[in-house]
Formats: structure tokens, sequence, C-alpha cells
């Protein structure tokens, strides 16, 4: 029980980190639907790991990564649909100039943002995960 709370703070840790960092998502004022969100992408991290051992596909850092992306962005599509004060919005990318990389300003769509912030919440809960196991 003390190790799945462990987990389970560090993965609403690691969902407030990229809903913060990723522009478009605004997160809600109200502190209960915060806390409700965060647990609610926390608990995708624990749906995906019980998932994959059902398929009986073997946990790694790749696999627990592609199943955690695909479930958080249909989390992220809920949320966005039923929670109150959570809004994934369209912003513009501002571009990217670095010498010989040049990333001209784009329209980001709520689809995309959600994408993006799917992959990195992912990301960075497979880290934590991989990096628990090898411990």
């Amino acid at each position: 029980m003390e190790k799945f709370f462990k987990n389970l703070i560090q993965n609403m840790l690691a969902a407030y980190f990229v809903i913060t960092i990723v522009k478009g998502i605004t997160i809600p004022s109200n502190t209960v639907y915060l806390i409700a969100t965060l647990v609610m992408l926390s608990i995708t991290v624990f749906l995906s790991t019980k998932v994959l051992k059902f398929l009986t596909i073997k946990l790694n850092f790749i696999t627990r990564f592609l199943m955690t992306a695909i479930l958080s962005l249909g989390v992220f599509y809920i949320l966005e649909e039923f929670m109150p004060g959570f809004k994934i919005e369209e912003y513009t990318f501002e571009g990217l100039n670095s010498g010989q990389l040049v990333i001209h300003s784009f329209q980001v769509t709520p689809i995309l943002t959600m994408v993006f912030g799917s992959v990195i919440f992912s990301f960075i809960s497979s880290i934590l995960q991989s990096l628990e196991k090898s411990s």
C-alpha cells in the first residue's frame, strides 16, 4: 500500500508538471477538481500496467510508454469533455530559430496539444517506473 501511494504521488507530480508546461492546457482553479484531474491521470499509469499484464506483454520502457500514451490521450479527451475548468485550447507556436534549424510559427490544435501532453506525461512516468524497477 505504501508503494501504491508513493507511485500515485510521483505520477500526480509528473501530471502537474506536464499540465503546467504544455501551453494549451488550462488547469481547474478549484482544488478538488485539480486533485481529481491529477488522480485520474495517475491512475492511467496503473491501468496501463494492468492492461499490459492482461495482454501478456512484457513490461519494459517502450511498451509502458506506448500504452500509457494511448490511455492518457483518452483520459485527456475525457477530462476536457467532463471536468469543469479543465480546458485544452488552440494556441500559436511562435517558432524556433537556432541557426541551422528553423521552425516557422504555426497553430497547434487541441488534438495536437493532447498528443504532446500525453506523450510527455507517458515519457516521464515510464522513466520513473523504469528507474524504480532497476533500483
